[in-house]
């Protein structure tokens, strides 16, 4: 039985996934891999949650573990800390826009750099992400004066 049903959920899944592309395709997009329509999907996912300041929505993108380093604050951490942490700053640095400055692919990532404006602050941020099963993942957050 337990079988039967893992069969029937890997079919749902391929379904799901195969409709999720082919629906991406369908939006008339110039690039032919779709990997890659779905990775700059996350991407802008990614940067409107950090033009946001919504930390909740922004681990939902993290790796278990993530590099985190902010303004007095560097260490590896989990998504959860890395919750506690970037609601923190958020809140004391409400952001006014965000904004990609420079953009890098790898065979398995990305590394995106952009500029966080905050009141009278400016931050950069960076951040990388690594392709694992098929989704993107933030591996690496920094944000610096």
């Amino acid at each position: 039985m337990v079988k039967n049903m893992n069969l029937k959920m890997f079919s749902a899944k391929k379904v799901i996934l195969l409709v999720a592309t082919m629906a991406a395709l369908s939006v008339g997009s110039q690039r032919v891999n779709s990997q890659v329509i779905v990775v700059d999907s996350v991407i802008d996912c990614i940067t409107a949650t950090i033009a946001e300041g919504n930390a909740d929505s922004l681990i939902t993108f993290f790796n278990k573990r993530v590099e985190l380093s902010l303004p007095n604050f560097a260490a590896i951490s989990s998504s959860e800390q890395a919750r506690m942490i970037l609601r923190k700053f958020f809140m004391l640095n409400q952001p006014d826009s965000f904004a990609i400055t420079s953009e890098n692919q790898y065979p398995d990532g990305f590394f995106v750099v952009g500029t966080l404006n905050s009141g009278e602050h400016r931050y950069r941020v960076s951040f990388l992400t690594k392709q694992q099963f098929l989704q993107q993942s933030v591996y690496q957050l920094s944000i610096e004066e």
